[in-house]
C-alpha cells in the first residue's frame, strides 16, 4: 500500500507554512478555551451561565477545520476561483436567505419581537461608533485607506456568526442575529459604496435603494418577519427544503472562506504590519466596547449573546467584494479578510471569554 503523497509544485512550501501556522493558531487557542472554562468554573457559584462556552469552542474548532478542507480543496484544484465564486454566490442568494426565513418559521412573540428591536438599536450604535474608529485610526492620506475602513466596520455576521449562533443560541440566537445582518446589508450599500466610490474617483449616481431593500438578506427578513407576524405556517414540502438549504450554510461557508485563505500568501501577509492594526480593531476594540454597552446597558441576555458574537467576527467578505466591485484594492481587502480570519481562532475565543466572565 503506497502512503499518500504530495504532488510538488511552487506553492508547496507556502502550504506547509501556512497550514503550520494555522495549527499552532488551533493549538493557542485551545489553551486559551482551557484556561476560560477553569475561570468560569471557578466561579460558577458566582456567574449564571447562560451560553454553552463548551459547544462555543468546539464550535470554533469545527469551523477552522473545515476552513483547512476548503484551503487544500483549493491548493490541490478540486475548487477553482469560478467554483468558489459560484459557491458564493449560492450562500448568498439562497443559503442565506433560508436560515433566516427558517429561524422566523414559528409563532409570534412579543417579547421576541421587543428583542428585535433591541438588536437593531444596539447594531446601529455599534456600527456608528464603528465608522467613528476607523475615520479616526485611517486618514484619507493613508495608502488604502477605505478598504481598511472597511474591514474594521463589518464583521463577517454571515459566514462566520450564523453557524456559532445556530450551534450555542439555537434558533432563537439566529432569529435575533439576523438583524445585525440586515443593519449592515443596509449600511454597507449606503455608506460603504459612498465610501469606496470616493475613494476610488467613480462618480455614483446617489444611494441605490434597489440594492438596500431587494438583496437577499432583506428578502429573506421580509419573508420571514411576515411569517412570524402573522404566524404563518409554511407546508411540510416547502419547510423541509428550506431547512435542508439552511443546513448548508456551516460546512459551505467555511470552506468557501477556506478557499480565500488559500487564495492569499500567508508569508507576504504576515509581514505586512497594516494587516494587524487592522485586526486589532475588527477582532478586539469593537467587541471590546459591544462588550462594555451590553454591560452597562441592561439588555436581555439573548440578545447580548447574538450581538457580541456577531461582531467578534472577523473582516466581512463583502468587504473584498465591494472593493473589487467600485474599483479601490480588493486584494489588499483579501489579505486583510485572510490574515483576520486565521487570528479570530484566538481572539474569539478570548472576547467571548471575556464577555462570560464579565456577563454570565
Amino acid at each position: 500500500m503506497h502512503a499518500f503523497v504530495w504532488d510538488s509544485d511552487p506553492f508547496q512550501s507556502s502550504v506547509n507554512k501556512s497550514r503550520q501556522i494555522l495549527m499552532n493558531m488551533l493549538h493557542c487557542s485551545a489553551a486559551v478555551s482551557l484556561f476560560l472554562q477553569s475561570s468560569i468554573t471557578f466561579h460558577k457559584g458566582r456567574y449564571r451561565i447562560p451560553m454553552n462556552m463548551s459547544s462555543l469552542y468546539t464550535q470554533i474548532a469545527v469551523m477552522f477545520l473545515l476552513i483547512c478542507v476548503g484551503a487544500i480543496c483549493y491548493r490541490r484544484k478540486m475548487i477553482t476561483d469560478d467554483g468558489s465564486a459560484q459557491m458564493s454566490s449560492l450562500l448568498m442568494t439562497f443559503v442565506m436567505p433560508c436560515i433566516i426565513i427558517h429561524s422566523f418559521h414559528r409563532e409570534f412573540d412579543p417579547s421576541m419581537f421587543g428583542k428585535l428591536i433591541e438588536t437593531l438599536v444596539l447594531s446601529a450604535i455599534l456600527l456608528l461608533i464603528s465608522i467613528v474608529i476607523a475615520t479616526l485610526a485611517f486618514r484619507k492620506d493613508t495608502p488604502d485607506y477605505a478598504d481598511k475602513r472597511m474591514c474594521v466596520i463589518f464583521s463577517n455576521n454571515g459566514f462566520m456568526a450564523l453557524p456559532l449562533l445556530q450551534a450555542v443560541c439555537g434558533e432563537d440566537g439566529v432569529f435575533i442575529g439576523s438583524i445585525n445582518i440586515v443593519a449592515t446589508n443596509i449600511l454597507i450599500w449606503t455608506y460603504g459604496v459612498w465610501l469606496l466610490t470616493r475613494a476610488s474617483g467613480r462618480s455614483t449616481s446617489g444611494v441605490n435603494w434597489k440594492k438596500i431593500f431587494l438583496n437577499p438578506g432583506t428578502i429573506g427578513l421580509f419573508i420571514g418577519l411576515l411569517i412570524f407576524m402573522t404566524s404563518f405556517h409554511l407546508p411540510t414540502i416547502l419547510d423541509d427544503a428550506i431547512s435542508f438549504l439552511s443546513d448548508l450554510n456551516t460546512p459551505l461557508a467555511m470552506i468557501v472562506l477556506g478557499v480565500y485563505l488559500a487564495q492569499s500568501n500567508l508569508l507576504d501577509v504576515i509581514k505586512d504590519r497594516s494587516v494587524y492594526v487592522v485586526s486589532l480593531f475588527r477582532l478586539v476594540v469593537i467587541p471590546l466596547i459591544a462588550i462594555a454597552m451590553v454591560y452597562f446597558l441592561p439588555f436581555d441576555h439573548s440578545v447580548s449573546n447574538a450581538l457580541v458574537i456577531s461582531i467578534a467576527t472577523p473582516c466581512a467578505v463583502a468587504s473584498s467584494m465591494f472593493a473589487q466591485m467600485f474599483g479601490t484594492n480588493y486584494h489588499y481587502s483579501s489579505r486583510i479578510i485572510a490574515f483576520s480570519t486565521l487570528l479570530s481562532a484566538i481572539s474569539m475565543p478570548v472576547v467571548l471569554g471575556v464577555y462570560q466572565l464579565l456577563l454570565g
